[in-house]
């Protein structure tokens, strides 16, 4: 493109200088010597001012150049006395002279006008520089803004949702724990796995567009490796193994969850703005993933060591509220129990339709005494499963009390 707009100067210069040539010899004007002024030196003046000191030199030669063959043409047996007259010599002085004070001023001019421009397409670059960086610190700031509020009251208000949500099963409790983190971390998809016996995990619950494959074995994945053995990960380890990896297996973020030292399951974070990858968010992903912990625990409990039998033997009682009032100190996250004996008519499949999959039933059969452990139960919660339990007359409560405060 700029080569085609020098020749076009080039080109323009050529065809009117050619011209004035033309009508020169034509009219006999002896090279313009008695014009006042030369046409030649007005047309100089023309380029100086347009295009500069550099295509004004090329106009003062090609000029000079016409004048002398319109001389030589007109007196050819004299030519070389008439030509270093004044008459003559003035034209090519006044036209290299002016033309280049001319245009060595406007030059001058031009460089300005571009050193101003540069300066100007600069200052647009770190204009949109600043833009970007306060669109990303505005970002960063609402984040943490976000964070400090939901940080100062957030597990409270999971604890009145626990306490006023009726749950049908353990899926209800994973999906309010999934709502949760992504409100926090703000997240396009976030996930909870769990790991099962033979390493392999599978997905208990997910929010968001799915990135990651429903199951799949942890050593596939290098984050979810790190997060297993050192409690956290980011995908920013991935830039620093050497092993190879399938980036269909990588989170941005993975978390473990854990309860005395076992790991249960990962919250991961599958898909997530870059600029949210940090501690603050990792920190309280770890928050979370503690108060799961206990969770996963009973749907754990409930679905593997049970056998798929519906009630558990008296002497695992202790052991299991000793897990749930742990996480009642942790996170006041209330629980409800109730005891009492029954006769031999006594129906576990009756019981168990009226109380969640999270509840616990224990029975000693030999006693004919049992226990339920209501987890995430307030006394409101317990004053119904009560009323439901007084309908059976095969039924003596003898305690039943709540613990929530």
């Amino acid at each position: 493109m700029k080569l085609s707009k020098n020749l076009y100067k080039y080109i323009e210069i050529f065809i009117i200088l050619t011209f004035l040539f033309v009508l020169d010899l034509t009219n006999k004007y002896f090279g313009y010597v008695f014009f006042n002024p030369n046409p030649y030196f007005i047309f100089s003046l023309f380029i100086a001012v347009r295009y500069g000191i550099n295509l004004t030199i090329l106009v003062g030669v090609i000029s000079t150049l016409y004048v002398f063959l319109s001389v030589f043409f007109s007196v050819k047996n004299d030519f070389f006395n008439v030509i270093i007259s004044w008459e003559i010599l003035k034209i090519p002085l006044f036209i290299f002279s002016l033309g280049f004070i001319i245009g060595f001023f406007r030059d001058i001019y031009i460089q300005q006008i571009e050193l101003q421009y540069d300066q100007i397409k600069l200052l647009k670059s770190r204009i949109d520089d600043l833009e970007d960086d306060i669109r990303k610190y505005k970002n960063i700031t609402d984040d943490l803004e976000h964070k400090l509020i939901l940080e100062k009251q957030g597990l409270s208000l999971l604890v009145e949702k626990l306490k006023d949500i009726e749950y049908n099963n353990s899926e209800d409790i994973f999906n309010e724990a999934i709502d949760l983190i992504s409100e926090f971390i703000y997240a396009k998809t976030v996930s909870i796995y769990i790991l099962n016996k033979n390493n392999f995990l599978r997905l208990k619950v997910r929010k968001g567009e799915q990135f990651l494959p429903n199951s799949f074995a942890v050593d596939k994945s290098i984050v979810i490796s790190t997060a297993k053995e050192f409690g956290s990960a980011t995908s920013n380890v991935l830039f620093l193994t050497e092993t190879e990896f399938n980036f269909e297996y990588e989170p941005a973020m993975a978390v473990s969850i854990t309860d005395n030292n076992k790991v249960l399951g990962f919250i991961t974070v599958e898909v997530i703005d870059p600029e949210k990858i940090n501690k603050n968010t990792e920190t309280y992903l770890k928050i979370l993933s503690d108060w799961l912990g206990t969770l996963l625990l009973a749907s754990k409990e409930l679905n593997q060591d049970n056998d798929n039998t519906m009630f558990y033997q008296m002497k695992k009682f202790n052991k299991i509220l000793e897990k749930i009032e742990e996480r009642f100190k942790k996170f006041k996250i209330p629980y409800s129990i109730i005891s009492g004996t029954y006769d031999k008519k006594f129906s576990v499949e009756e019981i168990r339709s009226f109380i969640r999959d999270t509840d616990f039933l224990f029975l000693d059969e030999k006693t004919k005494e049992f226990k339920i452990i209501l987890t995430s139960c307030s006394a409101k919660g317990l004053k119904r499963v009560k009323e439901n339990l007084e309908k059976y007359a095969y039924i003596n409560i003898q305690e039943a009390y709540s613990k929530d405060e």
